[in-house]
Formats: structure tokens, C-alpha cells, sequence
């Protein structure tokens, strides 16, 4: 068995994957995109919501830690009869943690676009798009055409069937952690809140005693001050009274 070097790749890629150009031979291996279909394994809240997705031209997603993906080529992979592939990740993304555990190889005779599926072990979600070139497939020659190979051509999508196997929820520590810490802040949120509140009653307290007090005292000088009026007036019409009592008193005669 031998692999094929990227002179072969180049002179063959047309018959190989579809669309292609030669910019896509890398050394001796062919570089595949990110297709328009993926399914992400779903958290505890999204179980029945999560779905397969199709992609616009560019649109982002990403992986969560420890979750599950499956990912279309965007491209057509062809395996001739006298051939078989091998298919792995670019380096750059494993090192992010993303591991292929769909298998390593595509049989002779296969054609259709490759389903990839892949899981991230590392510690931070991994951030993809369509149409980012992200796989490689080497091709290797058997000695002589394989008579036992695939014949019927590869689903165009991602089948529901293998969706299924990995639809349940898978509650992991990345979940959990981020959830906990979005509790705490949720709580964190309502306690300002409640503290807020309460020092704006404190305040409104505080307001309230102040007015209530320049009222009294506003209160209490009125009405000293008509009990001062009235007093006075009182006693103006008392020493007045006295003084006409005095007045109209009958006078002594002289004595004769």
C-alpha cells in the first residue's frame, strides 16, 4: 500500500472530490470544509428543542466541552475501486481538544459527502463556521481493485437515525459549572435588587421623618403663636373691660 503524494492528489483531485481546486491538496492530503449540516449534542434545557441545523454561507456554532457533534462535509468525496482513504483533523483544531471518533478510514467505492463525527475533550466550547477547512483524507492504493466495495452512493445528510443515538441530554461539568455560576449571579442580581430596595425605603424613611418634623415644628410655632394672639387679646379686652368698669363708677360728693 502506498500513499498517494500530492503530484497524484493534483492530477486526480477532479475525479476525487467535487468541488474541488488545487488549493485544497495539502502536502499529500486533501483539505475538506465544514459543511451546511451539523447536530451538536444537546444540554439538560435544550433536550427538546436541539435539532440538526443548516448552515448559511459562514454562520459560526461551536462545540461545548465534552459534548458530541456531527458535522457534513461541505464537499463530495469519491473513493475509486483500486483505492482506500484515510481521514483525520487538522492539528490546529486538536489541539483545541476536538477528536474525530467517527472512524479513520472510507471504503472503496464510496461516494458522497463524509459525516464526521467528532468530540470535544478540551476545557473551552470550539468555535467553527461553514466552509472552514477543517479535515483531511489521504488516499492509499491496494494492490489490486477491491471486489468487494460500497455501492450505494452516501447520504446527501445527516441521517436521523445516527442523530438519535445521541440526542439525549448529556448534563456535563462544563453545563454545570456554567449554570451554577449563572445561578449565583442571578442571585447575586436579586440580592442588589433587594438591598437597593431596602436602602431606598431607608431613604424614604429617612425623608419622611425629616418632613414630618419640619412640620411639627412648622405646627407647634402656629400654635403657639396663635395661643400667643388669643392671649393677648384676652388680656387687651380684659384691662379694657377694667378700665371702662372704673370709669362708669359713681363719683363721692364733698361733704357740705
Amino acid at each position: 500500500m502506498a500513499f498517494w503524494s500530492s503530484q497524484t492528489l493534483e492530477k486526480r483531485l477532479k475525479s476525487l472530490v467535487e468541488p474541488s481546486n488545487k488549493d485544497m491538496v495539502d502536502c499529500n492530503a486533501i483539505t475538506l470544509r465544514v459543511g451546511r449540516e451539523i447536530f451538536v449534542t444537546p444540554h439538560i434545557d435544550e433536550v427538546f428543542s436541539n435539532t440538526k441545523r443548516i448552515l448559511d454561507d459562514d454562520e459560526a456554532f461551536q462545540i461545548p466541552p465534552e459534548q458530541f457533534a456531527f458535522i457534513l462535509t461541505e464537499e463530495r468525496v469519491s473513493v475509486p475501486a483500486d483505492a482506500m482513504a484515510f481521514i483525520s483533523m487538522k492539528a490546529t483544531f486538536k489541539m483545541q481538544g476536538l477528536i474525530n471518533v467517527s472512524g479513520f478510514h472510507v471504503d472503496p467505492g464510496w461516494e458522497g459527502p463524509l459525516i464526521f463525527a467528532v468530540f470535544n475533550a478540551g476545557p473551552s466550547p470550539v468555535h467553527l463556521q461553514r466552509k472552514l477547512p477543517l479535515f483531511l483524507v489521504w488516499y492509499a492504493s491496494l494492490d489490486k481493485p477491491s471486489e468487494k466495495q460500497k455501492t450505494k452512493p452516501g447520504s446527501a445528510g445527516i441521517p436521523p437515525n445516527i442523530i438519535g443515538s445521541l440526542s439525549a441530554a448529556t448534563d456535563t461539568l462544563y453545563a454545570l459549572d456554567k449554570r451554577l455560576k449563572d445561578e449565583v449571579k442571578k442571585r447575586d442580581d436579586e440580592d442588589k435588587k433587594l438591598s437597593d430596595r431596602i436602602h431606598e425605603i431607608k431613604r424614604d424613611q429617612t425623608a419622611l421623618k425629616v418632613t414630618l418634623a419640619v412640620l411639627l415644628t412648622l405646627a407647634t410655632g402656629i400654635t403657639l403663636f396663635v395661643l400667643r394672639s388669643d392671649l393677648s387679646e384676652l388680656l387687651t379686652a380684659h384691662t379694657t373691660s377694667a378700665a371702662e368698669v372704673q370709669t362708669d363708677a359713681p363719683q363721692d360728693e364733698d361733704a357740705g
